[in-house]
């Protein structure tokens, strides 16, 4: 076979192979650059040392540095409850944006179901949380204060109506909980005044409005943005202008919207007129609650409340002829 049939005869195949493995070699060549370029421009974040520090404090700077957070819990009734007592990632170590980083957080309070005491005397109410069971051993709640209202068609004197936390709510043992109760029943001499209404700071502002709505008096709030989270939901200073209660309250501005908690609501007046506030339950229409009576507003004034929702809830604002004016959805982002 001649030099020229040889050539005819081959050359197109290794040609065809050179061409192959060229584009063999381009190609990982060009993986590796890709490789190269993306670990060379990854953004690298320094773990900051959040130990001893509870994590509702240091969720949106790790939410920051786009850390994934894995949550781990143990209990250490020594140590304070909440705060942080391991992480995965050494404090000042670089690493990669995105990169997970597991947290054990402290539960050092025993965690209980809250007991039902709607309908319970108060002597009775009391007596039930002196004895709550959690786990395997009996634990006391502390009550944070008593709300008196007048009694309505239907309800027994010195009987709760109503509480927070509510009913079936997973809370720690160190939690207050706050009732509104009926009035006890007295026999009023004759001539004798009416008893007023008696609020005091940290008594529970859900439950000073709910009275006042009872005995259609008007009040008005102004928010007050707490750091301490226990005193979320509490009056803060009350006065008495006229027939009008004036109240500060603080509110701790929650991370994330749960099951149920405090929620804030300000929204200025668009003209003179009388409001009043409403909160309607978005899965059963038929329950709403009236949680500010009627109440004269300047235009421009900042109508404010704090109030306590239970399950995903609208706001609604309703002007003197109770139509809506303005109407807000609170609800749980879990």
């Amino acid at each position: 076979m001649t030099k020229e049939e040889l050539r005819s005869k081959y050359l197109p195949i290794g040609g065809y192979f050179f061409f192959i493995a060229f584009g063999l070699v381009v190609f990982f060549i060009a993986a590796f650059l890709v490789v190269f370029v993306r670990t060379k421009s990854a953004t690298m974040v320094v773990m900051p040392d959040v130990i001893g520090k509870p994590y509702n404090e240091v969720h949106n700077e790790l939410m920051r540095l786009q850390l994934k957070v894995r949550l781990e819990s143990k209990r250490y009734p020594d140590k304070t409850d909440g705060i942080i007592i391991y992480q995965s990632i050494r404090p000042g170590r670089e690493v990669e944006a995105g990169s997970k980083v597991s947290l054990t957080v402290n539960i050092g309070l025993d965690r209980i179901d809250m007991p039902n005491l709607k309908g319970q005397s108060l002597v009775s109410a009391k007596n039930s949380m002196e004895k709550v069971l959690s786990g395997e051993t009996y634990v006391s709640l502390t009550l944070g204060g008593i709300t008196y209202v007048e009694v309505k068609e239907g309800e027994q004197p010195d009987t709760v109506v109503d509480q927070i936390p509510e009913a079936g709510k997973n809370i720690t043992a160190g939690e207050k909980v706050f009732l509104l109760v009926t009035k006890p029943s007295t026999k009023k001499k004759e001539g004798e005044p009416q008893a007023g209404l008696d609020f005091k700071p940290g008594d529970s502002f859900a439950f000073a409005q709910r009275a006042l709505v009872r005995a259609k008096i008007s009040s008005k709030a102004e928010v007050v943005i707490t750091k301490f989270r226990p005193d979320n939901g509490k009056i803060e200073s009350v006065q008495k202008v006229g027939n009008e209660y004036k109240f500060k309250v603080f509110y701790f501005e929650p991370e994330d919207r749960v099951e149920s908690g405090y929620e804030s609501f300000v929204y200025e007046a668009p003209e003179n007129g009388t409001y009043s506030l409403i909160v309607k339950d978005q899965n059963d229409e038929t329950k709403q609650m009236e949680i500010s009576a009627p109440t004269t507003y300047q235009e421009g004034e900042k109508i404010q409340t704090v109030f306590y929702r239970t399950g995903d809830v609208t706001l609604v604002l309703l002007d003197d002829k109770g139509s809506k004016v303005k109407s807000k959805d609170y609800e749980n982002e879990f």
